[in-house]
């Protein structure tokens, strides 16, 4: 009987050290994506289909290929300097919405792309 328990003992702290790299490694993907500083936000002063059409205009002009969008969610991605550029416009209240604009570049977030067509749908929303 001892022989087993002392098995099973010896044996636990391999077990608990692969949980804990494994939870180390999970914990690291989650932090990138929730705690990123380079998603750009606003909450504007216009209804949602106003703001999602200046958005898929500022795109076009920005993007040399095509733009991808899923109209249901108002989500649209396009490529712009190399960069997977996806904004997404959301209703917030009555004649409110929300837009939120992120951007990355060879797999790692870009705030610079982000803040340049952030700046630009803001600029054609004005027009």
């Amino acid at each position: 009987m001892r022989k087993p328990l002392y098995l099973l003992f010896s044996i636990a702290p391999l077990f608990t050290s692969c949980v804990a790299v494994g939870a180390a490694a999970a914990g690291i993907l989650i932090s990138q994506e929730v705690l990123d500083n380079n998603i750009y936000v606003a909450t504007l002063d216009r209804d949602a289909d106003t703001v999602w059409a200046s958005t898929k205009v500022a795109l076009s002009r920005a993007s040399l290929k095509p733009i991808d969008t899923q109209e249901d969610i108002r989500q649209a991605t396009a490529e712009i300097d190399d960069a997977k550029v996806t904004v997404g416009v959301e209703t917030y209240d009555l004649n409110r919405s929300t837009l939120r604009v992120s951007a990355r570049k060879y797999g790692v977030n870009n705030g610079e792309i982000a803040k340049m067509v952030y700046d630009k749908i803001l600029q054609e929303l004005d027009k």
